[in-house]
This record gives C-alpha cells, structure tokens and sequence, in this order.
C-alpha cells in the first residue's frame, strides 16, 4: 500500500532525535518540539484559546499516562513516509505526527474510543450504502450472514485494536470444528469481515487487518453438494421446441443461445445488434434501473457475443412483436420481470416432466454445453465476461448423462 509522506516528517526526525539520543539530552528540548508541533497542529493560526489550552493540558495528560505504560524512547521513524511508530506487543502503532501518535497509544492501552467489530460492521454498511456499488441483495446477504455467525460473539465485543490474530484463529475454529460451515459459507464470512476490517484500516483505526497473517488452510469445512445442475442438451431442445411466441418465450429462447444473465438480456438495445453479433455493455437493476455499465464493472464484462442464425430468427420475431421499442425486451416502458421469466420457464419445465432450473442456471446450461462440444474455457471466459478463469471454470459443469458415461465406459474398456 502507497503511503503518503507525513507533512510533519522534520518535526518528527527531530523529536525521534531526542527521544532516542545517547546520552539523553534534555527533557526541556523535547517539550520545546513538541510545543512547536502543537502550535502546528492545534492553533495553527497563533490564537491560543482557552479551547486550546484545554486540549494541550489533555494532550499533557495523556502523554504522562503513557509514559507509564511504554518506553517512548523506542520510538522510531519510517525513512520513506516520514511517519512516526513505536511497536507494541509485535505490532507497529503509526501516525503523521507525535501528538497523534500518544493519542493512539493512549486509546490502545487504555480503550477509550476504539470500536468494536459489532460498532464497526454498521460503519462498513453505511459507508457500501453510499461509496460502494454492492446491490441492495448482496447488503440483505451480508447482514443475514452477519447475524447468523457474528452477532453477540465475544470477538465483536473487544475493541478492534485489541484484537490478535490468535483471537481470530480462535473464532474461526469454534465455528469451523465439526465441519459446521461449507467452505463457501465460510468465504462469505469472511469477505465480510474482510470488508470491515479494511475499512478500519483505511480510517486509522487499526494498523493492519490480521486475516492477512492466517492461514486458512488448517479449517475443515463441510463438504458441499453440487448442486447447480444446468439443462442438458436434450432438455435445452425440448424447451425450446416447446415455448411459444409471446415475448417471455421468446427471450428464454434467446437465452438459450446466448451466455448472458437475465439483467444484461433486459437491458440490451436493437442498436447493439451489428450484423452477428450483439454488444453487451449494460445492465438493468433490481429497482429495474437502467445502469450504463455492466454489472461488476470489470471491463471484461463489456464483450461482443455472437448470434447464431437461430438468435437471428428469435430477434425477428421479437422485432415484429416490439417494433417501436428503444430496446429489445422494454414494451410500453416496463422492462421483462426476471420473476415472470421464471414463471413462464417453470410452466414449461413442469409441462415437460423437466426439472426446473432458474434463469440464472440458463448460463450455466449455455456454458456446459458449448465447453461439452469442445469450446475451449477460455473462449467461454470472454463470452462470458469474467475477470478470472476460474470464475469460468465453476460454471462448466457436468452435463454427460449417466447412460452416455455407461456407453463411454463400455467402448472405452470392454
């Protein structure tokens, strides 16, 4: 992490200078610095209140009490921010300046203003609610998980500088022994607390997030059934044989020829159709908003995506239907409901004897297929529009039918 350069770096060279000399020198000296410090600090303009002057006896006050506590001569300065910092039981406590600096090691030995997890959890969701581009789904998420695995636990009690990485180690094993979680779960947790935890290291609240120094290797988590299972390749056709021709047949359809979630289908303009292929650079929201962006905002999510001669009749047909439309799938100003999408997929599915899959396992079922019949992963990953190719790699699932394996098997060894 780039660090700025502290704007008191000569002030502090010189009371580091004076702390740490050899044979110690005058305590007068060091009171003469860090009075010039706090004319620089607390009244910059000269104007000596009587505010002022309660905040310097404060500050006195709590230099003593540390003093007490810690030897202040062991205090040292970084060569290339120019910060200040004293280590404290391993850890390095920093700050831009020596009145900043007591002030934090007084709020660490004596836990005067440090928040606590539970504290600053509510701090972390209010700041995603107005700096963060996380989905009001994701938020309900985070705090059902929150609730379910954090809430009313000891760790969430202790002030945050106060906590150790063998308080965390602790945590997780109490909630892992047994194989209680998944290891989904656990990440999810985690993400959380991550997010947390970098947000109080952002505001200087605590030097560093301890999950960085754990290794997560040494939990057990409960196994996980695999259960995203995509249409095969047999019920992909005999849904789309058997939809009809309305609009939300159509797209489902359509869906089935594409790699793309239900809120990039919605958003999709008859603008970004070019010959064979389509544009995908946005997306609708679940306030049904239309975002210019696409979702995640990576900019792999924005790709070109081939249309099949079969695509290209579906968009005729859907042409005829909504000729007056901006895009292809908003009609009198009211975007395809993703739940009426479903409605429509499940009637089929059950009309069929298919077991139903939601729209979102369409992509899954598109993916399969295609990397099934020899795509190769990382073409999927750019039709796709994933960052990573393991994203991908979690979609292509197993869509070989117990029977076809048996056929394999057989050919394969006699």
């Amino acid at each position: 992490m780039c660090r700025s350069v502290s704007p008191y770096k000569n002030e502090n060279q010189e009371i580091v200078r004076i702390l740490t000399s050899n044979p110690p020198v005058p305590l007068t000296e060091l009171d003469d610095a860090v009075s010039e410090l706090q004319k620089q600090i607390l009244y910059p303009d000269g104007k000596l209140t009587p505010a002022v002057c309660q905040a310097i006896l404060e500050f006195s006050q709590k230099e003593n009490r540390v003093k007490e506590v810690c030897n202040l001569a062991k205090i040292k300065l970084r060569s290339d921010d120019g910060r200040i910092y004293l280590i404290v039981k391993r850890k390095p406590i920093s700050s831009t300046n020596y009145i900043g600096l007591i002030e934090k090691l007084y709020e660490h030995f004596f836990n005067t203003k440090a928040p606590t997890m539970e504290e600053y959890f509510e701090t972390w969701m209010q700041w995603r609610a107005t700096e963060d581009s996380v989905t009001e789904k994701t938020v309900k998420e985070n705090r059902f998980l929150y609730n379910a695995l954090l809430k009313d636990h000891e760790i969430t009690k202790v002030p945050l500088n106060n906590l150790t990485v063998k308080n965390y180690i602790h945590y997780f094993r109490s909630i892992t022994r047994d194989r209680q979680l998944t290891r989904k779960r656990f990440n999810d947790l985690k993400s959380i607390m991550n997010g947390t935890l970098y947000l109080a290291v952002e505001n200087e609240v605590i030097e560093r997030n301890c999950l960085r120094d754990i290794n997560f290797r040494q939990f057990a988590f409960k196994s996980e059934e695999n259960i995203i299972r995509p249409y095969t390749e047999e019920e992909r056709l005999r849904i789309i044989n058997h939809l009809g021709n309305d609009l939300y047949s159509l797209a489902i359809k359509l869906n089935f020829f594409l790699l793309l979630r239900v809120s990039e289908v919605k958003a999709i303009k008859w603008e970004d159709v070019k010959g064979n292929t389509i544009y995908i650079r946005r997306f609708i929201n679940n306030r049904n908003e239309i975002i210019e962006d696409i979702k995640g905002h990576a900019n792999e999510g924005k790709r070109l995506m081939p249309l099949t001669f079969k695509a290209r009749e579906i968009l005729e047909q859907i042409r005829h239907q909504n000729p007056d439309s901006e895009y292809i799938f908003i009609r009198d100003g009211q975007p395809l409901a993703t739940v009426t999408f479903n409605r429509r997929l499940r009637k089929c599915c059950e009309e069929l004897g298919i077991e139903y899959r939601s729209s979102h396992k369409l992509r899954f079922s598109t993916a399969s297929i295609m990397y099934k019949n020899g795509m190769e992963d990382t073409e999927l990953q750019k039709l796709l529009g994933h960052t990573s190719l393991n994203m991908t790699r979690h979609y292509l699932r197993n869509i070989t039918s117990q029977e076809e394996t048996a056929i394999k098997m057989e050919a394969i060894l006699g």
